[in-house]
């Protein structure tokens, strides 16, 4: 089973925006096995969910089905239960998604599928588990392709050119500024200087709420101005709380490429900051698996 955190936020002007969070839990069974994987890696075209990253695949040869590249989510595919009834997907197992307060956790049902293919590439023999609905709402796509489905590749998301890539290629060594390495552990974490406050970040295209959120601990420490505005209602699997946005008088950079982000957005459901999708449009964005770096270029 999985531990894993899913987020709904509804605010003005959003579509039922869906941010996906993750948190480790050791007291679980292992990840799932790595699936097999044939083809040659291409590129396909990037459809949207809001301004979420979404690309066309087929699932045991039948589809095409939205599924939705989240970089804060682990796993390799998450998939709506009415879909994985349609298709006739046989229940494996079961799955733990909670989110980060350990309250009320769902339990939802993991399947087992022969084919996942995009990009010119094939997944054979894949774990994947159920998607609850949050907040009452269903997303709108079919799933959700996790970092380690790409875990042998490079992958990357050219959201200007809407285009979505998949390659063997490796990125240049690390430099700090254009090249940023990130830690091990399940989730992209790249550090974000706000003027002269450097905090760590998930790289989260999942999050459409804002293009930068920080925990509320962090804001003394950023050169914030005006008055804090109500963003929205965030929903998690067990709760949901007040999500608030307040101005910045400082540039933001990842590396040496600068975010376009004014205003950043508070609290988070985790002690670290996040960058969603909305502070990418316009980017290409290369995270080389296998070599735990990102590239950020605008």
């Amino acid at each position: 089973m999985r531990r894993r955190t899913l987020i709904l936020a509804t605010a003005a002007a959003l579509a039922a925006p869906l941010t996906a969070f993750a948190t480790r839990d050791h007291h679980v069974r292992p990840s799932f096995p790595a699936p097999k994987v044939s083809g040659a890696p291409g590129q396909t075209a990037m459809l949207f969910a809001g301004v979420m990253p979404v690309v066309a695949a087929t699932i045991d040869g039948k589809g095409p089905f939205k599924l939705a590249i989240d970089t804060g989510s682990p796993g390799y595919l998450s998939l709506n239960a009415p879909i994985a009834q349609a298709l006739g997907l046989k229940v494996s197992g079961k799955a733990i998604q909670v989110d980060p307060s350990g309250r009320n956790p769902v339990t939802m049902d993991r399947y087992k599928l022969d084919a996942l293919a995009m990009a010119g590439l094939t997944f054979h023999d894949l774990e994947v588990e159920g998607m609850p609905a949050i907040g009452g709402k269903a997303p709108p796509f079919d799933g959700i392709l996790g970092m380690n489905l790409f875990d042998a590749h490079t992958l990357v998301l050219d959201f200007k050119g809407k285009v979505v890539g998949v390659s063997t290629a490796r990125l240049p060594a690390a430099d700090g500024a254009a090249v940023i390495a990130y830690p091990p552990g399940p989730l992209i974490q790249l550090p974000v200087a706000i003027g002269g406050t450097t905090l760590q970040a998930h790289l989260d295209t999942g999050q459409q709420i804002a293009g930068l959120m920080v925990p509320t601990t962090a804001l003394p420490r950023l050169a914030v101005h005006g008055e804090p505005r109500k963003l929205g209602v965030a929903h998690t699997v067990s709760e949901a709380y007040d999500l608030f946005a307040v101005g910045i008088d400082a540039a933001v950079k990842v590396g040496a490429t600068p975010l376009p982000v004014t205003e950043v957005a508070y609290p988070t459901v985790v002690p670290v900051a996040n960058i969603g999708a909305r502070a990418l449009a316009g980017m290409t964005v290369a995270i080389d698996r296998p070599s735990r770096t990102v590239r950020l270029q605008a």
